[in-house]
């Protein structure tokens, strides 16, 4: 199957999102895949696409300008940018600004069938396998972000970081999850 998303992503134009759905209360995703990749070494990279498995949005942005980070329920953090922190939230709003001037192609909807509620607790309850981690590689991020509409906001909920720090969720729902990352 990831084979067959890579070659539909690949045989898409590209286009800039002026027509992005989640402006509108009805048509805002309960969730969206996110892979992030961030790094202050040797100059700053920041790049990484969402994806919207239900309504098939592929969305990616490299070095993107007047970017809105994460902020962070974490003691001692400010703004979650490069993956460090497990979890994170945003509204609506700044995301919708952020994915503004990406690029986005329409793929095939990858995921029809999903328990937002069961992934959330499993997500909460499960904790992380800490695997250590490197130095100045920067930090590549696997995340789903799930939608609270009584907040108007999305929960960053990291599934795997990989790279300056190695954690993977102990939650039953990662590796399916992480199967629907085209790069991984």
């Amino acid at each position: 199957m990831l084979r067959h998303l890579k070659n539909l992503i690949k045989g898409k134009k590209s286009e800039t999102i002026s027509d992005i759905s989640i402006n509108t209360d009805e048509n805002t995703p309960s969730y969206l895949l996110n892979y992030e990749y961030f790094s202050l070494a040797c100059g700053r990279k920041h790049r990484g696409y969402f994806i919207d498995p239900v309504q098939g949005s592929f969305i990616e942005y490299q070095n993107p300008k007047d970017w809105i980070f994460f902020s962070s329920s974490e003691e001692y953090s400010t703004n979650v940018f490069w993956g460090y922190e497990t979890d994170g939230l945003i509204k609506r709003k700044g995301l919708l600004k952020n994915i503004t001037n990406s690029k986005k192609r329409t793929v095939e909807p990858i995921i029809t069938n999903i328990n937002l509620g069961k992934i959330i607790k499993d997500l909460d309850e499960s904790g992380f396998d800490h695997l250590g981690g490197g130095c100045d590689m920067g930090i590549i991020s696997y995340s789903i972000l799930i939608y609270n509409p009584i907040k108007d906001e999305y929960r960053r909920n990291i599934l795997k970081t990989e790279g300056d720090k190695d954690l993977t969720s102990k939650s039953s729902f990662t590796s399916e999850l992480l199967s629907y990352f085209i790069y991984t």
